[in-house]
């Protein structure tokens, strides 16, 4: 099956006076393909854009290996290998994913993924565990690189608190950042301290 979206807003775009310029939608265009792209590694997602710009991401597979080609695909061939993989379970949440070493990292935090349930969010209550588990071994002007996938009961969390279901509302936030927060701490001891292969992501 393969869908084709063309000239989306060719009318009217909804909020016309609010968006930017073409380099910024087309960049906030191509985020928004990445963060889906990363959750459905079984297909292709090809994304071409007026100014000749293209993003090309081959499908993998479902597999564990697949879904982290498919990360190297959107974050670097060099991600994988600065990283870390997590997996923790707690009082039936399941956190998965991979997170970056401490020398290899961001000037901003644009390349930290989220999902849940396989929706990809952009939750503060995250980001702010992944500040947190990173405290004692990041400087405050640098930022880990994380693909985080949390599964739990639908019942325990909330989707729809957002328009664009970017957020959600957790039962107990506490639980949820407690096992962010310890499964990378925790990955990191284990890991030990071992330098970028190629420096900080940038």
């Amino acid at each position: 099956t393969s869908t084709v979206v063309r000239d989306l807003f060719f009318a009217t775009p909804a909020r016309l006076k609010f968006m930017k310029g073409e380099r910024a939608e087309s960049s906030a265009t191509s985020d928004v393909v990445k963060r889906i792209a990363i959750a459905f590694p079984a297909v292709r997602f090809t994304l071409a854009g007026s100014d000749r710009s293209t993003l090309e991401l081959p499908a993998t597979d479902d597999s564990a290996e697949g879904s982290l080609r498919r990360v190297a695909q959107v974050m670097g061939a060099d991600f994988p290998d600065n990283s870390i993989a997590i997996d923790a379970m707690r009082e039936g949440v399941h956190l998965t994913g991979h997170v970056s070493i401490p020398s290899f990292t961001r000037a901003n935090a644009l390349q930290q993924y989220a999902y849940v349930n396989g929706r990809p969010v952009r939750d503060k209550l995250i980001a702010g565990a992944i500040r947190g588990a990173y405290a004692d071994v990041l400087p405050r002007d640098r930022h880990a690189v994380t693909v985080l996938f949390l599964k739990l009961d639908p019942a325990i969390v909330d989707v729809n608190v957002h328009p664009a279901k970017a957020d959600v509302r957790f039962r107990d936030p506490g639980l949820v950042r407690g096992l962010i927060v310890g499964a990378i701490r925790q990955a990191l001891a284990d890991a030990g301290v071992r330098a970028a292969t190629t420096g900080a992501a940038g």
